[in-house]
This record gives C-alpha cells, sequence and structure tokens, in this order.
C-alpha cells in the first residue's frame, strides 16, 4: 500500500515539478520551448483573468467607440477559451458583420491612410501601407521632413531616416523580384507606429541609432538641398540615388520580423502591439506569440498581462489547468452516477 501511495504522490508531483524546472530555465538546453504546448495554460489563465459576461461587456463598449476590431478580437477570444457571449451582444456584433456595414467603415478609412499615412483601424492601415509601398508615402515624407532640414527646423531624424531606408528598400525590392518586400513592410509599419505614437520610447531609440548608423544625415541634407523637394518625381530620382549607399545590415532583421508580425495579425494589430517592444527579444517573443494567437494575441496580452508563450507555462496555470479536468472529470462520474440511480429508481416502480 505504501509503494502505491508514493507512485501516486509521485504521479501527481511530477508534471508540477517539470514546469517549475522549466519555467525557470533548467531545462532549456534539453526541453524545446515548443515541446510544452501553451494553450491549456492560455485558457487556463483567461479563464481567471475573464468571463463570458465581461467579453460582451468589452465588445459593447468597442462597438459604442466604433472599434469594429476590438469587438472582433474579444469575441475571438470568447470562442477560444470556450465563454458564451450573450445573446443581444452577439447579434449585434453579427450586425457590424455585414457587407454593408463593412463596406461604409473600410472605404472613407482607407483613402484617410493613403493620403495621410496614418490611421486608428485595419483600412486605414492598409491605405498607408499602400502609400508608402508605392514609394509615394516615402516621398511625402522625405519632401516635409526634408524641407525642415535644409531649412534649420525641427524635423523628425527617425521618419525621415525610415523614409529613405525605405526608399531603399524599395530599390532593393525591385532587384531580388520582391525578395526584399518584408524589410520594405517592416519600415512601412514601423514609420506608421511612430506616427500612431505605439512605438516605446525605449524601442524608438534603439532604431534611431541604428538609422543614424544606416543614413548620413549630413550627407543626405547636402543631397537634399540640390533638389526642389516640391517636384515628387525629382526628390525620388535624388534619394533613390542616394539610398543606394545605405547600409541597412542591422535594420533588416528588425523589420523582418515586424513584416512577419503583420503577416499573422495584419498591420492594424501590429502598429497596436508594437506598443509591447521594448527591445528585439520583445519583438520576438510577441512575433511568437502572435503565430500562435493570431489577432487575438493584443487581447490576450491586455487580459492577463503576458507578453510571451513561456510566461503562460507557470505551476499556477498547470494547476488551473488540471482542476479543469479533473472538475470535468468528476461532472462526468456524477452525472453517469445520478443517471444510474435513476435508471434503478425506474426499474423498481415498473416492477
Amino acid at each position: 500500500m505504501k509503494l502505491f501511495f508514493d507512485v501516486l504522490i509521485f504521479l501527481l508531483l511530477a508534471p508540477v515539478l517539470f514546469i517549475f524546472a522549466y519555467q525557470n530555465g533548467y531545462l532549456d538546453a534539453y526541453v524545446p520551448e515548443d515541446a510544452v504546448p501553451a494553450d491549456p495554460f492560455i485558457r487556463a489563465e483567461l479563464t481567471q483573468a475573464t468571463s463570458g459576461s465581461d467579453l460582451s461587456r468589452r465588445i459593447d463598449k468597442a462597438l459604442d467607440a466604433g472599434n469594429f476590431d476590438d469587438a472582433t478580437m474579444y469575441a475571438d477570444i470568447a470562442d477560444y477559451m470556450g465563454a458564451t457571449i450573450e445573446p443581444g451582444t452577439a447579434a449585434r456584433l453579427a450586425r457590424e458583420k455585414t457587407l454593408t456595414s463593412t463596406a461604409m467603415r473600410n472605404t472613407g478609412s482607407f483613402f484617410e491612410g493613403v493620403v495621410t499615412g496614418e490611421g486608428s483601424d485595419t483600412a486605414s492601415f492598409m491605405g498607408a501601407i499602400t502609400s508608402d509601398l508605392t514609394v509615394v508615402g516615402d516621398v511625402r515624407d522625405i519632401g516635409s521632413e526634408g524641407t525642415k532640414l535644409i531649412n534649420g527646423q525641427e524635423y523628425s531624424q527617425f521618419v525621415l531616416g525610415l523614409s529613405v531606408v525605405g526608399l531603399a528598400a524599395t530599390t532593393a525590392t525591385i532587384a531580388t523580384g520582391g525578395g526584399a518586400l518584408p524589410a520594405k513592410i517592416g519600415v512601412s509599419l514601423i514609420k506608421i507606429s511612430k506616427k500612431a505614437g505605439t512605438l516605446t520610447i525605449r524601442f524608438t531609440r534603439d532604431l534611431t541609432r541604428m538609422l543614424g548608423e544606416a543614413v548620413n544625415f549630413e550627407r543626405l541634407g547636402r543631397t537634399l538641398k540640390e533638389v526642389n523637394l516640391t517636384d515628387s518625381a525629382a526628390t525620388r530620382h535624388a534619394i533613390a540615388d542616394y539610398a543606394n549607399g545605405v547600409s541597412m545590415a542591422r535594420l533588416t532583421p528588425v523589420f523582418k520580423d515586424v513584416a512577419a508580425l503583420e503577416k499573422s495579425v495584419g498591420p492594424a494589430e501590429t502598429v497596436r502591439l508594437l506598443k509591447y517592444v521594448e527591445n528585439g527579444d520583445d519583438l520576438a517573443h510577441i512575433t511568437k506569440m502572435s503565430g500562435k494567437l493570431g489577432t487575438k494575441t493584443r487581447g490576450i496580452i491586455e487580459l492577463t498581462g503576458k507578453t510571451s508563450l513561456r510566461a503562460f507555462k507557470t505551476v499556477a496555470n498547470l494547476i488551473l489547468w488540471a482542476a479543469g479536468w479533473a472538475w470535468a472529470l468528476i461532472a462526468a462520474v456524477g452525472a453517469g452516477f445520478v443517471g444510474s440511480l435513476r435508471r434503478r429508481f425506474r426499474r423498481r416502480r415498473a416492477a
């Protein structure tokens, strides 16, 4: 009997000890991060952080504010964790998903993004990216910030540098038959994020330092003085020649990570998620998390405060997950037992 209890205790403690060692990095050399599935741990923590009624309230609040992207995100989280949205909220969300409502919501936003290079929703961010991918946005920003530079006014070295690098990435994209497109997308998204105010101070500082190494701003100023910046074609031609000497070696990996994030969650969510990025490691963690969770990523971060898949894999969440399974098992056994008693009772009455 003692052996039985020893084995039982070991079987109960082994998973807890394993997760404790994994969580603290003791098994990094032996257990790949992907070897432990994240979904059960994430669902366990979400169950503690929110509920169907809470998510319904968040959806209604988002729809009241015109934030359709947020409303959809919270609905996706509810579906992911198996929570039930209140009927009235579900019906309201369904109405907003109709073709007519979607078209009316997106058309104006898209052109706003094309013209201004800024946005607040998926359609406007797509417009802003479109303008940059066609170099219209880069030339527009070079003309705006470059004019300030040559006039001795305060200008955004960050936006100007990114615009020059953007033209360099455009040239590389054409030269490689599209191979450099991820870098170009990354440039555009970072520039849009800066304008939207979602880039953290630390990440902006790191990127500014790398841009200073890539772009010689003193030489750039001399080049800009020789160009009529109101002439878009002339500006593009002059900067395209200058951009051939821009070194993108240190910047390209960052741009590619941002592009990978965009591929998982779309442009609008990428811009919003960058507010959680302080450095390259944060970007890598959130990019990996988004590859698993898609457009639910930001909502799950907001609800739980966790910005990496590994952060969910804790002893506490293991116990919550196990407790959920134990409760389900007890409920199933209880239901079977009650059903058995009812059948016996009916047979006795029939006899």
